[in-house]
């Protein structure tokens, strides 16, 4: 059933304010960067390009592994996923920007500063502009590769129903699954850790990327319960497929938070000068009071609710929680990024708002604009069991 006989209107109406407002909120952030402040322009817009790439790719990154692992969650999720994967074109535009503005992002671009910094110096076959693009295309080239080539196998089983190339398709996410880990390892080094270029943690790549399926976990949650009212979600969902859902963000907040605690406790300990001023900056001049709201909203509160039943199987409250999941991770987000930037203290500028609202709304839209354009369930999918058990013994939502 495609969203033109049930949700289509809505999706249209939902998309084309998405748009408006995200091209309305771009000419605004560009025009605060040109007559305003350059430096807090380029700032806001890498944190707005940090959050919804780490959507992008944590879509791509549950694609793989579901291929790998089955279940029947990925079944009510697939098509949100396979939209969101379909946005990465979007986010290489959303790249492009950063290229003309890495002398005022990253410190390293600075020869006076790696000149007195002999460890930024010392990475500078590494750390420079050019390799700095070129690994990002290549990154990039990958994830289109391995992401659209499997895509594309998929829905030509959803075509033919053919048994051997679904045994194909989980061949071949397994080895992507793994390239996946390994270039997003890579990229959120390149795009954020080497903003403080002295800094350095072996953990803090896979512990970003693990908080991005976290969010797009959150995310798919909250629009699948936005479109269960309706068909053909309205009589395919049952409380089983949020339960699974809801297990699954509790999986990954403790997965984050084991990962978060190990590298602060280790680096706290060590009390290393090379280490430890990256909390320094972000436990003192206000950030402190973000990095507390993050600890209790973003773990313990979520953490304790995930374990309870009759919230993970409850759609209106496991959508609640997603929400609040995503709101501190939007925090999250702004508290790895901006205090490398503002360390005097915690500062907010307008275009720290209004830059994710402007690359947000567009993103949206054309989320939606990708979902529009296939049935919102697949067709012959071997690994929906649930509503089989459904139609036997009925189902609640």
């Amino acid at each position: 059933m495609t969203p033109s006989d049930t949700l289509g209107t809505q999706m249209e109406r939902v998309q084309r304010s998405a748009l408006f407002v995200g091209l309305a909120a771009l000419l605004v952030t560009v025009a605060g960067g040109v007559f305003g402040d350059h430096a807090h322009f380029w700032q806001s817009y890498l944190f707005a390009f940090i959050f919804f790439a780490g959507l992008t790719l944590g879509c791509l990154g549950i694609f793989f592994l579901h291929n790998v692992v089955g279940g029947n969650w990925g079944v009510a999720v697939r098509r949100l996923v396979e939209s969101g994967l379909q946005t990465l074109p979007l986010i290489l535009l959303f790249a492009i920007p950063i290229f003309f503005g890495l002398g005022t992002l990253y410190k390293w671009t600075d020869a006076s500063y790696r000149a007195e910094h002999f460890a930024v110096g010392h990475k500078a076959a590494y750390l420079n502009p050019t390799w700095f693009i070129i690994r990002t295309i290549l990154y990039f080239a990958i994830w289109f590769f391995s992401g659209f080539r499997i895509l594309k196998m998929a829905n030509e089983h959803d075509r033919t129903g053919d048994p051997a190339l679904f045994k194909r398709i989980k061949a071949r996410s397994a080895p992507a699954l793994l390239v996946f880990v390994l270039t997003t390892t890579y990229a959120f080094i390149d795009w954020i850790m080497s903003l403080e270029p002295d800094w350095y943690s072996t953990i803090y790549a896979w512990m970003f990327t693990v908080g991005q399926v976290l969010l797009t976990f959150s995310f798919l949650v909250a629009v699948l319960v936005l479109l269960s009212k309706r068909e053909p979600f309205a009589s395919f969902l049952t409380r089983q497929h949020y339960h699974d859902l809801g297990n699954l963000m509790l999986a990954f907040t403790m997965l984050w938070a084991y990962m978060s605690f190990s590298q602060f406790l280790i680096i706290w300990a060590e009390n290393l000068p090379d280490e430890i001023p990256w909390y320094v900056r972000r436990f003192s001049g206000g950030w402190g009071y973000i990095a507390w709201t993050i600890a209790i909203f973003h773990f313990f509160v979520p953490f304790f609710l995930l374990l309870l039943r009759f919230v993970k199987k409850n759609p209106t409250r496991l959508r609640t929680l997603a929400i609040w999941i995503i709101i501190m991770k939007i925090l999250d987000v702004f508290w790895i990024v901006e205090p490398a930037f503002r360390q005097r203290g915690l500062e907010v500028y307008w275009t720290d708002v209004v830059a994710p609202i402007a690359l947000g709304g567009i993103w949206l839209a054309y989320f939606i604009r990708n979902l529009k354009a296939r049935p919102l369930l697949a067709s012959h999918d071997p690994r929906d069991t649930y509503s089989l058990l459904a139609t036997a013994h009925g189902h609640g939502h």
